[in-house]
């Protein structure tokens, strides 16, 4: 039996042409009879075997009585390989509220933790932590350019007179020339003492005395004080400042700041040409034949001067 539907009234002709359509009041034969000749032309529909079980039968044709009648017939109970646990794990329902998004296994969360949500963190950072300004960041870079070993440390405030905001404590310079004890400077400082370390000492000491400096000896770097008798803030109160009492060099030798005498002609050499060439680099030189105080070390300091104070 043949069913029919009115939507193959439009199909194309097999012949690849368009059927004109049909006005059913003026046919005669009424909606039938066009219906009828748009399937008679229509082609004949393919028939496609049907594979059931292991046996292929044609459509419209009746199925064999011996023909494979279970699909399932070629299955076995379990999955080859398939374990038990692996089973009953499979079987068990799935805990959504323990799944976690991770590139690495959460190791010790234990089953129906709360994890903190984004940001609640935050409040938790450990202390010791702060954004560099972007001066400090630059001036780091040229620290590590110039050779400087330093170590980041705590920010010194004392007073409102005193402090370094953003220190460093300065354990080499110049590539391989250690300073001892360790110096806390500001950043500039460090550089600037690497600088004359490169440019002045290094030179000085190979040409007055045939070696090179291994260590700077420092007496005092960042301290509260005043300059000496006066109400003035110094610049060790700000790490501006470094005061140098001598150099032990690569030979063995020690050299110690103080006024040389008449002889020591190479040490003598060495001394005026580091104290000489430190007027360049900083601010304010003082040394032996200065005064008292300044008698047995080199005051070294970066302050910015219209005119550099050197005696």
């Amino acid at each position: 039996m043949r069913t029919t539907s009115p939507g193959f009234a439009n199909l194309a002709a097999p012949d690849g042409t368009d059927r004109p359509e049909t006005d059913e009041a003026d046919d005669g034969a009424g909606a039938g009879g066009g219906l009828a000749r748009s399937l008679a032309a229509a082609p004949a529909p393919l028939v496609a075997p049907y594979v059931f079980g292991t046996t292929t039968v044609a459509i419209g044709e009746d199925l064999p009585e011996d023909a494979e009648d279970d699909p399932w017939a070629g299955l076995k109970d379990i999955t080859p390989g398939a374990r038990d646990h692996d089973l009953a794990e499979a079987d068990a329902p799935e805990d959504r509220g323990s799944r976690v998004a991770s590139l690495e296994p959460m190791a010790g969360v234990a089953h129906g933790t709360q994890l903190p949500g984004r940001g609640a963190l935050e409040g938790e950072t450990p202390g010791g932590y702060q954004a560099l300004p972007r001066a400090e960041a630059q001036c780091r870079a040229a620290l590590h350019r110039l050779g400087v070993r330093f170590a980041e440390v705590a920010p010194v405030q004392r007073g409102r007179s005193c402090g370094i905001a953003h220190p460093v404590k300065v354990l080499a310079l110049a590539g391989d020339v250690k300073i001892s004890p360790a110096a806390v400077l500001n950043c500039p400082a460090a550089a600037r003492l690497s600088q004359w370390v490169e440019g002045a000492v290094k030179p000085a000491a190979l040409s007055a005395l045939g070696t090179r400096p291994s260590t700077l000896l420092a007496s005092s770097s960042y301290r509260c004080s005043r300059v000496a008798g006066t109400n003035r803030i110094s610049q060790h109160a700000s790490g501006s400042a470094l005061d140098l009492r001598g150099f032990v060099f690569a030979d063995g030798r020690r050299f110690v700041v103080e006024k040389k005498g008449m002889f020591s002609f190479g040490e003598k050499r060495f001394q005026r040409a580091i104290r000489t060439a430190g007027c360049r680099y900083f601010g304010t030189v003082l040394g032996p034949g200065y005064n008292w105080d300044h008698r047995n070390h080199l005051h070294l300091d970066i302050r910015p001067r219209r005119r550099v104070v050197c005696r």
